[in-house]
């Protein structure tokens, strides 16, 4: 229980204080799995049951359905108790579904994003009947092969009441996401500043993680004003993209374009950090890493590669036997499909080193201003506050990303980056938390502080494209395939790694034969009319 860890870790942390920075080591990481740890689990692993249920053939999913519940009956954390008192649970939930607003294009009250145009087809295709989903285009026949974990849910519940009942399905499945996250953050909050009021620390914490991100308004600001737009042109536009090559997209970002990606790296990393040094978390650490996966599998890698450290830190050993735990070995059987599935087709992504793929010395150039900017300004100053091993692999990570391109816009460092990105978050909400005993720890509080501020700007001028423009409805006639070919990336972007051709030997092996639905992009209405 997180009240009797408290007592238990409490001279540890007061170790670390004396030295100045709070141990992040000996603050986080310790607390047991509970029921709230269940609660997230089985919130990631829902959208997999529905696919090995609905997508795979008969004697598969009899197998594989059985296997993925009986690794979450194996995880940790049933017996234990909810960790919340009972308003504090239900504010999450308010707060959660609120926040799920930001995710306009869930609802659509407000201005969507334009990447809304390829999700709603995607929720709309699978709410239009039974997995698995194809489409058969010039006569060549195309099945769906892309993360749908975030969409799965909504889609049931649009398949038996409508479009309409999947949209208002997918507000509340991201609204649930999000409280979950904020109860994730409540806890860790608690744990940061014992001594501070709870809810000071924890609307710190949560206030903080809401608006992260680099400091991109400074960059936009100046490549503005020597264009001669003004230095606020970025309003109504956005200006996560002023590195050209890549971006670390800030929390406002991710939530108005990709709430599928940001959700199971955020719970992914919450977790981690909450319960990562815990023996009991390391016999089911690849659960959620497996779910995950089918939500957003680099997403799942970026949290994949901070738990390494994390299980390791009592011992190779200890790891290794973790390894063979139920849960762990349960949900490796689960991965196989999971990955097969997600993996068909994939050598047609575009990958490769950096500076094997652009002009030396500009991708070197892009890539450390991405750094100092996004990057090392945050990290430094928490690092004057706090320490911690995963503070420090989340930072190496961010820094190694960008160095290996992977997919259309380099996925690799958009979607690997968002589980160290929040543990960075949660380390700098803590250097504003944690006493400041000596001059250097004064100095990385004011300069969080500083860099809270500027995220912030930048965050506003993100989330202005849901003032400056007018809301637009959600097609309800389009396919993948159409809105695709139609949609404002239709020049500029290849969607091949959203479909397979089919049948793929592979996949047919154990996947139900999908009735594919002919598809002509060019001779039907615009999907937008009037958009």
């Amino acid at each position: 229980m997180e009240g009797s860890l408290s007592v238990r870790v409490a001279p540890r942390t007061a170790t670390a204080l004396e030295t100045g920075r709070l141990d992040l080591d000996a603050a986080l990481g310790h607390a047991a799995p509970d029921r709230l740890t269940i609660l997230v689990l089985a919130y990631l692993l829902a959208p997999v049951l529905l696919f090995l249920g609905g997508w795979t053939a008969a004697w598969a999913g009899a197998l594989l359905v059985p296997t993925a519940l009986a690794a979450l009956a194996a995880a940790p954390g049933w017996r234990g108790p909810w960790p919340l008192r009972p308003r504090a649970g239900l504010a999450c939930l308010g707060f959660g579904l609120l926040w799920a607003v930001g995710a306009t294009g869930t609802h659509h009250l407000l201005h969507a994003a334009a990447d809304w145009q390829i999700r709603d087809a995607v929720l709309l295709d699978l709410a239009a009947g039974r997995g698995p989903v194809a489409y058969k285009v010039d006569g060549q026949a195309w099945l769906l092969r892309a993360p749908l974990g975030y969409y799965m849910p909504a889609a049931l519940v649009g398949r038996l009441l409508g479009p309409a009942a999947a949209e208002a399905a997918l507000w509340a499945w991201t609204g649930l996401g999000l409280a979950l996250a904020l109860a994730l953050l409540a806890c860790l909050a608690r744990r940061i500043a014992p001594r501070r009021r709870p809810w000071i620390a924890v609307a710190v914490t949560a206030g903080l993680f809401t608006v992260f991100g680099g400091l991109d308004i400074l960059p936009n600001v100046w490549l503005d004003w020597r264009a001669g737009a003004g230095p606020l042109a970025s309003w109504g536009r956005g200006g996560d993209w002023w590195a050209r090559l890549f971006q670390y997209s800030g929390h406002v970002t991710l939530l108005l374009w990709a709430p599928n990606h940001a959700m199971p790296a955020w719970l992914g990393a919450l977790l981690l950090l909450r319960h990562g040094f815990h023996p009991r978390f390391a016999r089911a650490a690849a659960l959620p890493l497996v779910a995950g996966a089918f939500w957003s599998p680099l997403a799942a890698f970026g949290a994949a590669v901070l738990t390494l450290p994390a299980v390791l830190r009592g011992g190779l050993r200890p790891a290794l036997r973790a390894a063979l735990a139920p849960a762990n070995l349960l949900s490796l059987l689960v991965a196989l499909p999971v990955c097969l599935y997600l993996t068909a087709g994939s050598d047609r992504i575009p990958h490769g080193p950096l500076f094997w793929k652009e002009a030396l010395a500009w991708a070197l150039q892009q890539w450390l201003l991405l750094l100092a900017v996004e990057v090392l300004a945050w990290a430094g100053f928490a690092w004057l506050a706090v320490r911690g091993r995963l503070l420090a692999a989340a930072v190496a990570m961010l820094c190694l990303l960008p160095l290996y391109v992977f997919g259309p816009g380099n996925e690799m460092t958009m979607r690997g980056g968002m589980a160290p990105i929040a543990v960075l978050s949660v380390a700098a909400a803590a250097g504003l938390l944690a006493p400041a005993p000596g001059r250097w720890q004064r100095v990385g509080r004011a300069g969080l502080l500083a860099c809270a501020l500027l995220a912030a700007l930048g965050s506003a001028m993100e989330a202005s494209l849901v003032v400056a423009h007018p809301p637009w409805p959600a097609s309800r006639d389009c396919s993948l395939p159409e809105a695709a070919r139609q949609s404002v990336f239709d020049h500029d972007t290849d969607w091949s790694h959203y479909v397979v051709r089919w049948p793929d030997p592979v996949l047919e092996a154990w996947m139900a034969p999908p009735a594919p639905r002919p598809v002509h992009p060019d001779s039907l209405a615009r999907c937008w009319p009037g958009g």
